[in-house]
């Protein structure tokens, strides 16, 4: 598209590139397209299912310019409520009702060329009703109660005990209540337990097992002690500032809470003020009594306490806005860029958080070029991937996409060309403000992931293969789901033993695999050889036609490669581990190696439904995660924040320098040596595991890679930087230099590009202490600015 766009800027051209535009088609896709093997034609394949009232994103490619659609349903511009409607931007949202016929055709015309366009074929079906778990997993003989967990209940859902509907409480359309009786003759057996949504189009649930036992009926139950915990437990903040609390309530459904500060309820000027809702706000003074402590105590139980402390610390906070202080903003860009640099740094503090994610969001992504075969080689592409994140204008979708790369991986050292890992990098770049639907859509049938994790050429069991499990596993365990049931706080959800429960099983990832049968690379065979021109294409020869079960959906017998492929996908997407589980783990790359329980719910709540019904929405998770108090709160805390690992170290260091890694770099070795061969991970667990823990029940990823030795290389890759940056960087070195022969000024400058005016008194000692004992005044600013680079004050995030 570059080469065209150049010449197209030349008049002699025009009718050429108008003629040759003339025999292209354009290709729809619900996240992805494919070539047929004519080479002047572009065909769809995506055709696939969608519940009623639901959303699908569709996107339009067209290798034309304009390269702008209308779009309709039915022939009707933008559809209607009988057959769905369409955005200008290709959100489809199904009907309330199933049509009749149940098909709808969703079309795409270019505005250039109206005799161009493409459709995609949407079947809409009835909601699948689907059964996660019950509790109690067991039950004595004589009446019981069981409580269902699942999704698309309606008041119509009735249980079933085997063939015996029960009784059906409704409750919400992810639980019901059910009240039955087993007989003695029941004692050690299982019953299947299933829920029905009856009517036209209704549908079963695969089952969950209910034990029963020899005993009484069950029905007595000892309550659990309600206890309360505060997080945090102990913090400073500057006078004036403000630090967000947040209460735990366990034992009871009513979580409530009154809060007092060195007991008196709710506070007053003199020891600081606290909100119903957990935000106290520092008084302007420093109290008497100091530090401060915070008491929160449950509404259910006047016993049921927890306590914390808060220093009072500095002169007032500024506060947010117009004038944001330097470490409000500074630590804002951490989360949100690699890090500021100067001029970003006084942007943000101009113009507020919120304008910013605005105008990021609106900004036109960076390009990553796809350049002629052998015109690129790998140190190339990664010396260019190095610069992008630190020079590229889009620092936020930079962030959010290199946070998705080491969620969903694919590594050079399997896909060794750079056509098997720049469509990849188009592909989180592409959705990083989108739908983690359309993501898991692209990358499930890109031939990148066809190759790295084996799932192109995985045919239906037979004489000639069967199905490769490795993609369906990692789908589940690493893109989506996880291994344990969680709630929506990302804690794990316990069974009746107090173990935890897993999300699937290997009969699970055999079924998955077999759904995800019948896929090759692009190619005129049903069995294609590596090619990484598009995305794979489905061969319904090559499909298991057979039915499916697993996660609580059923894939009926006979629905071919594409519609089994989109409904397995649609039910990973709604299962509810997805929202904890990706809430967390985006949340662990932005921000806090240790988020609280309740933020991960309240990012959890956004993934469900981003206040329009849109479950999935990337760009509202993003802006609840960085606005949420818990990441503006500006007091460092004991849990608080995550180590940089050395990409985002070297990239952070080099813009706080004004500068930038130079596209020409040569640093690959330099980041192999720290355990981190950029684009190169180890496994597909990324180059470090989502759960290590430095100590018990304290995660810290990235310590994983920062051992004695990658310290040891990380602290010489800085002093390079810094003594001898040569090609690789492009920084600014005489804010330091200029001031080398005053030892304040010097360390306030480290302490203002680095730590936005927060380095403690103990670590501006130590630095002046190693300035001293240099002998010229080039050592004196190389040493205070390496200190300053290595302290664990910069390379920890928080």
């Amino acid at each position: 598209m570059t080469a065209v766009r150049t010449l197209a800027r030349h008049s002699m051209w025009r009718f050429i590139l108008a003629t040759a535009a003339a025999v292209f088609g354009i290709a729809l896709a619900s996240g992805f397209t494919s070539s047929s093997a004519h080479a002047q034609s572009i065909t769809v394949y995506s055709s696939g299912s969608i519940a009623v009232a639901d959303t699908r994103q569709l996107t339009a490619y067209v290798p034309l310019s304009p390269n702008t659609v209308t779009w309709s349903v039915n022939g009707i511009a933008g559809g209607n409520e009988t057959v769905g409607t369409v955005s200008s931007a290709g959100l489809y949202r199904s009907p309330a009702a199933v049509p009749s016929p149940s098909a709808v055709t969703v079309t795409a015309t270019s505005t250039a060329y109206p005799e161009k366009s493409a459709s995609v074929t949407l079947t809409i079906t009835q909601k699948v009703v689907q059964l996660w778990s019950i509790s109690p997993t067991s039950t004595p003989v004589g009446s019981y109660t069981i409580r269902i967990n699942g999704a698309n209940l309606t008041k119509d859902t009735v249980v079933y005990a085997g063939d015996e509907p029960l009784k059906t409480t409704y409750a919400s359309s992810t639980s019901v209540t059910a009240a039955g009786t087993v007989v003695a003759a029941q004692a050690g057996k299982k019953i299947n337990i299933t829920v029905r949504n009856p009517g036209l189009g209704g549908t079963t649930s695969s089952a969950v097992q209910l034990s029963v036992t020899s005993g009484g009926d069950g029905s007595s139950t000892t309550p659990a002690p309600i206890s309360v915990s505060l997080s945090p437990s102990t913090s400073s903040v500057n006078a004036g500032g403000t630090v967000q609390f947040t209460a735990s309530v366990r034992g009871t459904d009513n979580t409530a809470v009154t809060y007092t500060v060195a007991d008196v309820l709710n506070g007053n000027e003199t020891v600081g003020t606290i909100t119903p809702a957990g935000l106290y706000t520092a008084p302007k003074k420093v109290p008497g009594t100091n530090p401060v402590t915070i008491r929160a105590t449950s509404a259910a139980s006047g016993t049921a306490t927890a306590v914390a402390t808060v220093s009072i610390v500095g002169p007032p906070d500024p506060g947010p806005g117009q004038g944001t202080a330097n470490l409000s903003a500074g630590r804002f860009l951490e989360q949100a860029a690699f890090g500021p640099t100067p001029s970003e740094l006084a942007r943000v503090k101009q113009m507020g958080f919120d304008a910013w994610l605005n105008e990021q969001f609106a900004m036109p992504e960076t390009d990553i070029p796809m350049p002629a075969e052998g015109n690129l080689q790998n140190a190339d592409l990664r010396a260019q991937y190095l610069n992008r994140l630190s020079a590229a204008p889009d620092q936020l979708r930079q962030r959010v996409s290199y946070a998705l790369g080491n969620i969903i991986v694919i590594s050079m050292n399997k896909n060794i060309y750079p056509n098997e890992i720049i469509p990849y990098l188009q592909i989180l770049s592409r959705n990083a403000f989108g739908n983690y639907r359309t993501l898991l859509d692209e990358i499930t049938t890109s031939s990148q992931m066809g190759k790295y994790l084996d799932m192109a050429n995985s045919r239906k069991p037979g004489p000639q293969g069967g199905a490769n499990e490795n993609y369906p596993r990692e789908l589940m365990q690493l893109f989506s789901l996880g291994l344990v049931m969680l709630n929506p706080d990302g804690t794990p959800k316990l069974d009746d033993n107090g173990k935890t429960i897993s999300v699937y099983d290997q009969n699970t990832v055999a079924q998955v695999a077999l759904a995800l049968t019948g896929w090759t690379f692009p190619g005129p065979q049903n069995n294609n050889w590596e090619n990484f021109s598009g995305p794979m294409k489905p061969v319904d020869a090559n499909h298991d036609m057979t039915e499916k079960n697993f996660l609580g959906c059923k894939l009926f017998a006979g629905q071919g490669t594409v519609l089994d492929k989109d409904q397995t996908l649609d039910c990973i997407f709604k299962h509810p581990n997805i929202a904890p589980f990706i809430s967390v783990r985006l949340i662990r790359a932005l921000v806090t190696s240790n988020p609280t329980p309740p933020y991960v719910a309240r990012i959890s709540a956004v993934f469900e439904n981003n206040g329009a019904g849109v479950r999935g929405d990337l760009k509202a998770v993003v802006r609840a995660i960085l606005m949420d108090p818990e990441a503006r709160n500006d007091a460092a805390t004991l849990q608080g924040g995550k180590l940089k690992d050395a990409i985002y170290h070297i990239t952070a260091f080099s813009r706080a320098l004004n500068g930038r890694i130079t596209p020409t770099n040569q640093l690959t070795w330099t980041f192999t040596q720290m355990a981190q061969t950029p684009l190169a991970p180890p496994s597909v667990f990324g180059f470090y595991s989502p759960l290590y823990r430095i100590k018990s029940g304290i995660v810290g990823p990235e310590f994983q890679i920062y051992t004695p030795t990658e310290s040891v290389l990380r602290g010489n890759a800085l002093w390079q930087m810094i003594s001898n940056p040569g090609g690789d960087f492009a920084i600014d070195l005489t804010p330091f230099s200029s001031v080398a022969g005053d030892t304040q000024k010097l360390i306030d400058a480290v302490d203002q590009a680095l730590l936005y005016g927060r380095m403690s008194p103990g670590l501006r000692q130590q630095i002046a202490n190693a300035v001293a004992a240099q002998q010229d005044a080039t050592s004196r600013w190389q040493i205070a600015l390496y200190l300053g680079a290595l302290s664990g004050a910069y390379t920890v995030q928080y």
